[in-house]
Order: C-alpha cells, then structure tokens, then sequence
C-alpha cells in the first residue's frame, strides 16, 4: 500500500476552516522556491488507485531491483507570495524587413551594366544597374528641338502681332513641346535602376545584354512603413529585377484564429524568439486584420508585429514564436496550482500550516499561469500552505524524477515520455519536473 503522505483534504464551504490533525507518518515539512510546482493530493491518490488496479503492477514494481521500488510522495511546505500573471495568445510567425524595394526599369532597352550583387549594401538613390542610353539621348535631344522650333515661332508671331487665335496656338505648341521634352528626360532618368531605400540587396535578376521592357513608374516599397518611393516600379518580390531589403527595422506577421483575435488590440505587448534562439525579443502589436481567411474549418486573421529596436540575429524569412501578451495582473496574491484541491461541488481549498497544524481553507481561485494561480480570497502571501510531489523510485535504489505516466524516470511507467501534465485548474498547473501525469521527459 502506497503512503500518499497527508489525508486528503475535506470540503470546507468558502470561509470556513478546518483543522488536521498532523499525520504521525507525514515526514518533514520542509520550505522550497515557491516556483517548483506540483500536481495536488487528489490526482496522487486517483493515480494510485489506478495503478493498484492494474495486474501485474507489484510485481513489475518489486521484481529486478535490490531496493525497495514504487512511488515516493513527498509533502513539501511553500510560502504564499505575490507575483505577476500573464495572460497571452500564442502563434508563431515569419520575420520580414519593415521595409523592402521590389524595383524593376521603368523604361525599354539593353542592360548595359549591373552594379551590385545579393548582399551588398546600399544607399537610397544608388544607381544599381543601367540600360543603353542612345535611343533616349536622342529622343531628349528631339524633344528639345522641337521646344526651341515652337518658342522661336510663339515669339515671332509675337513680334507680328499676330491675332490672339495664332499666339493662342503657338502657346499650346509650346505647352506640348514642354511635355514631350519632360517625358524624354524623366525616361532617360529612368535607364539607371536606383534604390528607393537604404538596405541590403537580397536578390539581382540582371545581366549586361538582357533585354528589359519597361513598366509603368511607380513606387519602389513593399512591407514598408515609410512609404518611401522613386522613380522606378515595384513589382512582386518574385519578378522583381532587383530587390532590396531594410536591415534597420523589422516587423512579424503572424495569424491568429477567430476565437482569440477579439482579445488582442493595437498596442499589445509581444515576445518574440526566433526559430533557435535561447533569448526573446520584444514587440507590439501594429496591426490587427478585419479580413479573416479560412483553411479546414479554421479562421484566421493576420497581424503584423513591429518589432521593438534593431536586435541582431533576426533574419527576414526565418520563423519565430510569438506570445502576445492580452492581459497582465501584477502584485496578485499567488499560490502553486498543485496546492490547490477541488472538492467534488467544486470548493477549491488549499492546506495551511498554522502553529504546527494543518488547516483546509476555502479559497477563491482567479488566473493562472506557469504553475502558479491567483487566490483573491482566503489566503495573504506569508501563509504557508502544503503541496505534495511525487517521485517514482525504480530499481538499483534509483529514483525516478518523471510523473506516472511521464518525465525521466528509470523504468517502465517513470519512463514513459511525458507530455508537460494536464492544463492549469482543476487537473493540475501542467509541466513541471515532476509530475503525476506528465513531466520533463
């Protein structure tokens, strides 16, 4: 028969305690790091029920080991203490520039020179590549001509005094002489691709004789916050001739599902790892997508993170985690979820050391988080409360430090892989080194 330690904790309707007797074979109470949590009495004692059942069991237990083996419960004494809780959603999601030019030449013609190659850095207005010049040299040197032939003729006809009717024709001459001209210098602008932005060059799809047909003038920036642009196109970053990324500032896009995105706001704080980092990042939430897309039943919306400075070892296309934070108490009372007991209406009660006694107290449960769950009624931090862990101990007087049915322990059931234990509430905080139903294995 396995000795779980401490009775099992009664009912106590909210407000009203109930002193223990101290069990004679309880063992010592020692205090630990509060952070060190455990699943509570009521699951031990369901699991041990479980495993009694099972055939087989004591004789798996007692056979190949030159020491006692079977289950250890330990009960350890923590302090009641204030802490901060966190409420977040969580998704993963893709690091991009803030900024990117997807740049193409505005205008026809021969490449005559590539200037740059992927992973080069630039300025804004550096010229990256240039097509032949002598078709569009000459059009400009047309234009002019014809400028000059319609001022020379708009000032004779002036000098003659000519009726308003002709000066007016000479004038729209003129105008349209002007804008021809314009049209001529901006497209011999337009043979040399500069960067509308300052960054790294992330791709060339360029070489000296490839011919180019231009596209219509535009802005040079996608993913961009600054709205930068210049005097060549932008196209998709898949058919762009030359694309250039920011390297100063970088943003998350990530996707929430319908039942969570009503719970994050513009503003949000973020925590950001990269996809094999050991330390996070940090972001807010800049934008949160009305427009949802669904893919198997399941809704999602977008949003795009910025993300706070310029860390480094952030790059544009590797994925990250991201934890959003939607809500945070801080200052609230706190208490190991394991210490908490769930009577069969639901009661919560925890187990206070008072002068040497135990005593179950009616408490009121509020968040939870990491192992830790808020009392807003029933306990003030300093009280000390009770919490049982348990350990398995297999042959070769080794013990095991995973859960039942999960952890590291050394033999069958210990060693079963473990999963991180049941969710916080009624089955327990989830995770932690050792564990009923789950563990660190």
């Amino acid at each position: 028969m396995v000795d779980t330690g401490t009775p099992v904790a009664t009912e106590a309707p909210v407000g009203v305690t109930q002193e223990l007797p101290l069990a004679e074979d309880e063992g010592v109470l020692t205090e630990r790091p509060s952070r060190w949590r455990r699943h509570r009495v009521a699951i031990v004692v369901a699991a041990v029920i479980v495993l009694a059942g099972a055939g087989g069991l004591a004789y798996w237990l007692s056979s190949g080991s030159s020491t006692p083996t079977g289950l250890v419960v330990t009960t350890q004494m923590v302090p009641v203490t204030t802490g901060t809780i966190q409420q977040t959603v969580t998704s993963s999601g893709t690091i991009e520039p803030a900024s990117q030019a997807s740049l193409n030449f505005a205008v026809s013609g021969t490449v005559t020179a590539v200037d740059v190659k992927a992973g080069q850095t630039v300025t804004a207005g550096q010229v990256l590549a240039t097509v032949d010049t002598t078709a569009l040299s000459e059009e400009v040197s047309a234009a002019q001509a014809q400028l000059d032939s319609a001022n020379a003729r708009l000032a004779a006809d002036q000098a003659a005094a000519a009726s308003t009717t002709q000066l007016d024709t000479d004038q729209a001459a003129v105008t349209s002489a002007q804008s021809s001209l314009s049209n001529a210098q901006t497209a011999l602008a337009d043979a040399s691709l500069t960067s509308t932005i300052s960054g790294t060059v992330a791709s060339v799809s360029l070489t000296v004789g490839q011919q180019v047909t231009g596209t219509a003038s535009g802005g040079g920036n996608s993913n961009a916050n600054n709205g930068s642009s210049g005097s060549n196109s932008a196209g998709s970053g898949s058919s762009a001739q030359v694309v250039v990324i920011g390297t100063d500032s970088y943003i998350v896009t990530t996707t929430v599902d319908d039942t969570e995105i009503g719970q994050i706001q513009d503003g949000d704080q973020a925590v950001i790892t990269p996809t094999g980092a050991t330390t996070p990042d940090y972001g807010t939430v800049a934008s949160v997508s009305l427009i949802g897309s669904q893919s198997s039943n399941i809704t999602t919306f977008p949003v795009t993170i910025d993300v706070t400075g310029n860390p480094s070892g952030l790059y544009a296309g590797s994925s990250a985690n991201v934890s959003i934070i939607v809500k945070q108490l801080n200052d609230v009372t706190e208490v190991p979820t394991a210490a908490i007991n769930y009577s069969p209406s639901g009661q919560a009660t925890v187990t206070r050391v008072v002068n040497g006694s135990h005593v179950v107290t009616a408490v009121t449960v509020g968040a939870a988080q990491a192992g830790e769950t808020q009392i807003t009624s029933g306990l003030v931090p300093g009280d000390k409360v009770l919490e049982q862990t348990i350990s398995f101990r297999g042959g070769s007087g080794v013990t095991g430090r995973g859960g039942l049915f999960g952890g590291n322990g050394n033999r069958g059931i210990g060693g079963f892989p473990g999963g991180g234990g049941f969710p916080g509430g009624r089955f327990g905080s989830g995770g932690g080194p050792v564990t009923v139903f789950g563990g660190s294995g």
